[in-house]
């Protein structure tokens, strides 16, 4: 590693670590909207330092060891992701009602302070809880794990394994089993994408949706029928993505090859 990358590394770190002192201080404050925001704010932010300083230990420049770049994903192939990912989480949603795991999750907690969210609060809570993790996470799960491991096992493998630490995130047995679910479809979005871009602009609008509803009594949370439509349209999505020609996202490079490329660079 260059002296520069060593030093970016070291600052990085330190930042990653100063944050993390920082949620803990923050977090302990109390109880509301606003300090559960906070702290998810301050908890982001060193998951995103975190996966910042991994990339940097790579020889590759920091936006390819990520899936930065630009993928192949646009327009309504970007749609139909993003409505499959919203039609996924709805689905999780009836199943975590219909079998009563919400309450036995710290799933109920967290609706109860999206539903207490107003005005400024609700900034926050849109920012800490909506916008944050899904840009700290991806960079995390499917940007420094996922391809991370794809050299080594394979895309499907790694998406599994970027899902594995994505449920691992959320702490919570039952939180972290939805958020595997969840993790895996992102973890496909990745690899068709060939880019984390298209799989956090899911999981942040999934985020942003979640928070925008939690507080309005009218929406509910999915009946049977509603859930198994809203797997349906996750999996009706995945499908179309499936059948999408194999190219890349510039000069026509197929997904493979592409895939070669980076098994064949140096990174650790």
């Amino acid at each position: 590693m260059s002296p520069e990358r060593t030093r970016a590394f070291v600052v990085v770190a330190a930042l990653c670590i100063g944050s993390a002192g920082a949620t803990c201080a923050i977090g302990a404050r109390g109880r509301g909207p606003a300090d559960a925001a906070f702290a998810s704010l301050g908890l982001e932010l060193c998951v995103a330092l975190a996966a910042l300083a991994g990339g940097l230990l790579s020889a590759r420049p920091l936006a390819d060891r990520l899936g930065l770049r630009r993928g192949r994903l646009a327009g309504r192939d970007l749609l139909v992701v993003v409505v499959g990912t919203l039609g996924l989480s709805h689905g999780l949603d009836g199943l975590l009602e219909a079998t009563g795991l919400r309450q036995h999750s710290s799933l109920a907690e967290l609706q109860r302070l999206l539903a207490d969210a107003r005005g400024l609060d609700f900034a926050l809570v849109l920012l800490g809880v909506g916008l944050a993790p899904g840009i700290a996470e991806e960079l995390l799960c499917r940007g420094l794990v996922q391809r991370g491991a794809e050299r080594r096992l394979g895309p499907w493998p790694a998406a599994v394994v970027g899902a594995g630490v994505f449920g691992l995130l959320h702490v919570d047995p039952v939180h972290a089993a939805f958020a595997g679910v969840l993790g895996l479809y992102l973890g496909a979005v990745a690899v068709w994408a060939h880019s984390i871009r298209a799989s956090m602009l899911c999981h942040v609008l999934n985020n942003v949706v979640a928070v925008a509803t939690a507080g309005l009594p009218e929406i509910g949370p999915p009946g049977p029928l509603g859930s198994a439509l809203g797997f349906a349209v996750a999996a009706a999505s995945l499908w179309r993505l499936a059948r999408q020609p194999a190219q890349g996202s510039r000069g026509g490079e197929s997904a493979r090859p592409a895939l070669q490329r980076e098994a064949g660079s140096d990174d650790p």
